[in-house]
């Protein structure tokens, strides 16, 4: 093996190395988010049991109907009134950024794929690369992660609708 030969051996080593490094930070900052979406997803069907649970004591409470129900706080109860109101609206905002969060997905995953065929391809038409396999495995967990991250942020979105359409009226 020639001077040349070995050292571009090296260098292409040492990047892979650094590759490797610095899509583990990548994949654990992603595996982050997708614990943080489990436990959104949870809080919000809690919030949303809670909300229906509210609406029906109310409704025995105070006589009315749940249409009825917002303008009766609006009327009696003013700070609860507002509360609701404001849950409405940041769960409409909620929805935004999280469709938004949805779209980065989908950009990474399709970056992803693009770079996880590279390295699968180098994996497969090579000896030396056998130091991608590593990295083909870092892609293929970025990837999936991702779209579990997807259909997470799927649920809470369709959670959200659901708590802002039983506050329609809270408006």
């Amino acid at each position: 093996m020639s001077n040349g030969e070995e050292t571009f051996l090296l260098k292409a080593k040492k990047e892979i190395e650094q590759k490797i490094k610095s899509e583990t930070q990548q994949l654990s900052k992603v595996k982050k988010e997708n614990d943080e979406l489990t436990r959104s997803k949870v809080g919000y069907d809690n919030f949303y049991e809670s909300l229906n649970n509210f609406i029906i004591e109310s409704m025995g409470d105070f006589h009315v109907t749940e249409d009825d129900l917002p303008q009766y706080f609006k009327e009696n109860i003013g700070e609860t009134y507002e509360n609701y109101v404001q849950i409405r609206v940041d769960a409409l905002n909620e929805i935004d950024a999280l469709n938004n969060y949805i779209d980065h997905c989908k950009r990474e995953i399709s970056s992803n794929k693009r770079t996880l065929k590279f390295y699968r391809s180098q994996y497969l038409d090579s000896d030396f690369f056998d130091e991608c396999l590593p990295l083909v495995v870092l892609y293929q967990d970025k990837i999936d992660t991702y779209n579990e991250n997807i259909q997470l942020t799927e649920d809470i979105i369709k959670k959200l609708g659901e708590i802002s359409d039983k506050l329609v009226g809270w408006n």
